[in-house]
């Protein structure tokens, strides 16, 4: 397995986690789906996914939108919107544990 493979399955690994606050809590998810707020961490923890995938994993910011199926320019705004703060994929999966950080 390439390392290209393995970074695609733990990736996909982790945007599930991601969405497990939707499947957990559908209901909430879609009164507050419109809200400003939803849309701040949504965009904060994607922009954090695509620090690491940047800079641990030299990707380049087309291969992230597509990893992600984000745009190139969306991925290059979520880069420039907020700075780094995890180091690693499993240090994001840790924060989203469940959706409780939501």
């Amino acid at each position: 397995m390439t390392t290209d493979e393995y970074t695609k399955i733990i990736l996909s690994k982790y945007l599930k986690q991601i969405d497990e606050f939707n499947w957990h809590h559908p209901i909430k998810v879609h009164e507050i789906s419109g809200s400003q707020s939803e849309r701040d961490q949504t965009n904060y923890y994607l922009s954090q996914l695509c620090h690491v995938l940047f800079n641990n994993y030299q990707q380049s910011h087309n291969e992230i939108g597509k990893m992600l199926n984000l745009s190139t320019k969306r991925v290059i705004r979520l880069v420039n919107a907020y700075s780094q703060n995890f180091t690693s994929l499993q240090y994001i999966m840790a924060e989203l544990k469940n959706g409780e950080n939501w």
